[in-house]
């Protein structure tokens, strides 16, 4: 099936590192169920990590049920760019996208993770939305000055010719460093 050349997408998806939580986790839990031993100290603390590791699935689950239902994570076409609910907040089960017209972006920002090899580009693990000052606010909040990448890989070459598409006057910038905490273009 041929892309639209116009629209780029990508979904919430079970990346390696959720994957490999999840399934240790619950690997846990089912050996915390199926071992009987006599109730004595020795039982008690090694039932801990059990008990630690059924709260890290029960944590987990925003970003479980997000891609079980193939919710969009980041979305730019025609009209403008949308950001999905960081599955890993409350927010997100009753939280909506944000969506930014074209008209309203001065330009894009990603951040690299940080070093990568040494022919191949960093993967991006934020990316920043710089709004015109002149812009609206967007309906249901504010724009998060950082959308953090989780659960889902953004394809730079692909987002670059979509936006090249449909906005050629937004900048696609890379940021050198990582967004600080609290900076005007750090995660929220």
């Amino acid at each position: 099936m041929l892309q639209d050349p116009g629209c780029y997408e990508e979904r919430y998806r079970l990346t390696g590192q959720a994957a490999s939580g999840v399934a240790v986790g619950l690997i846990s839990v089912g050996l915390g169920v199926m071992w009987q031993p006599p109730i004595s100290a020795a039982a008690a603390v090694l039932a801990i990590p059990v008990i630690f590791s059924a709260i890290a699935v029960l944590l987990d689950m925003p970003g479980l049920i997000a891609m079980a239902r193939h919710k969009t994570a980041f979305r730019a076409d025609y009209a403008g760019i949308t950001l999905g609910t960081l599955p890993d907040n409350r927010a997100f089960v009753r939280g909506s996208p944000v969506f930014i017209p074209w008209a309203d972006v001065e330009q894009i920002i990603l951040y690299p993770s940080g070093p990568s090899e040494p022919d191949a580009p960093a993967r991006i693990q934020y990316i920043a939305v710089e709004r015109r000052e002149e812009a609206a606010p967007p309906p249901g909040g504010a724009t998060p000055p950082a959308h953090k990448i989780t659960g889902w890989r953004l394809d730079r070459e692909r987002f670059a010719a979509v936006a090249a598409a449909v906005a050629p006057g937004v900048p696609i910038v890379e940021a050198s460093t990582g967004p600080r905490p609290g900076a005007p273009n750090g995660p929220a």
